[in-house]
């Protein structure tokens, strides 16, 4: 029976990822060609580039030159299936060319001759759109504070967009005027 999600596999999937990411905001050109299979069957598809084989990975990496120092990550998922083969799906938000965007990477992991090797990869970029109005990452940062609330990394974008459509519903009735000599009802009677 396959085992999913056997926690030290998820652990050394995890690690090596993690790796990973660390080389990639260094731009480790020689660390970032060693995560990927040696194989012309390995696959990197990037947001402008379809790349089959490592050689084809690894002319690529040499030749490009990117500052990732303000990625941050916005949500990592780990699945493991039996002790040899992981995936890692992972949301991010990075500027490029002056403009934050949001990023969706998927990588697929085996483990060959001892080590994590990524097989399989793809990156996609959507625009970011940040919230109109009200900076709710802020909001949320201080209202947790001030009610002393831990919310975790990766459920704080969710948090934040549930922010957004609470205000947004919540927008035409704070809008509505009411006259001044109004008094709220000291009882409720249906």
């Amino acid at each position: 029976m396959l085992t999913v999600n056997d926690p030290a596999t998820v652990a050394a999937v995890t690690a090596a990822f993690d790796a990973y990411e660390a080389a990639l905001i260094a731009n480790d050109v020689p660390a970032l060609q060693a995560f990927f299979w040696d194989s012309p069957e390995a696959i990197r598809f990037g947001v402008n580039e379809q790349l089959y084989g490592a050689d084809e990975i690894a002319a690529f990496r040499q030749n490009r030159v990117i500052n990732f120092s303000q990625r941050r990550g916005l949500r990592t998922t780990v699945t493991t299936l039996g002790p040899e083969i992981g995936s890692v799906m992972y949301e991010y938000v990075s500027k490029v060319s002056g403009i934050e965007r949001q990023g969706r990477q998927s990588q697929l992991w085996t483990l060959i001759d001892g080590n994590w090797r990524i097989v399989a990869a793809h990156v996609s970029l959507a625009p970011f759109t940040p919230p109109a109005g009200p900076d709710w990452t802020v909001y949320l940062k201080h209202a947790a504070a001030a009610q002393n609330l831990t919310i975790e990394p990766s459920h704080q974008l969710g948090v934040t967009r549930n922010l957004e459509v609470i205000a947004r519903l919540a927008g035409p009735l704070l809008a509505m005027e009411l006259p001044d000599e109004t008094e709220p009802a000291p009882v409720f009677n249906p």
